[in-house]
């Protein structure tokens, strides 16, 4: 089963006196961290719903002020955490665009309909992602994103034209 959060930020310190903190960037969009109004936090099993006063961005990151905490030892208890939205809750991209998490599970197959399998991870890289798919016989197949020729999320597929013996 999808889990039905994405995370979008981590905690890395706090900032100021006020009990800001101090956070990465996990999102390729910016506005999935600087349009919410709170976050799931989350650190093992532990998740935590927090409302947000107010974001802001600084140099490579962002500070945000979390509704209830005030000082910043409060803030430090949090570093680690990461700050988490549900899928809902993500900026919508433009039609033919996916996430990363929506890919995971489709089925892949040749351009001539042959099934290779189903994506089980997506790898990021320099160049481009490599999808992890999983083949008959519990065998890894790795599939540059480079070779995908249609995604259709309404049939849970994706057709890949690969070159003869990589697959």
């Amino acid at each position: 089963m999808k889990e039905e959060f994405a995370i979008v930020s981590k905690i890395l310190d706090s900032f100021g006196l006020k009990g800001e903190a101090k956070c990465s960037i996990e999102t390729d969009i910016l506005e999935n961290i600087t349009k919410q109004k709170a976050f799931y936090l989350r650190k093992g099993e532990k998740r935590l719903f927090m409302e947000v006063e107010y974001i802001k961005l600084h140099h490579k990151g962002v500070i945000v002020k979390f509704k209830g905490i005030d000082t910043p030892e409060a803030v430090k208890y949090f570093r680690g955490w990461f700050l988490e939205v549900r899928y809902e809750d993500l900026v919508p991209l433009e039609k033919g665009k996916f996430y990363r998490f929506e890919l995971i599970g489709m089925k892949v197959c040749s351009a001539e309909g042959k099934e290779i399998g189903v994506v089980e991870d997506i790898m990021a890289t320099a160049a481009h992602d490599i999808y992890v798919v999983k083949a008959e016989g519990n065998r890894e197949v790795l599939i540059p994103s480079v070779f995908v020729k249609s995604i259709e999320k309404n049939k849970n597929l994706i057709t890949v034209e690969v070159p003869e013996g990589l697959v």
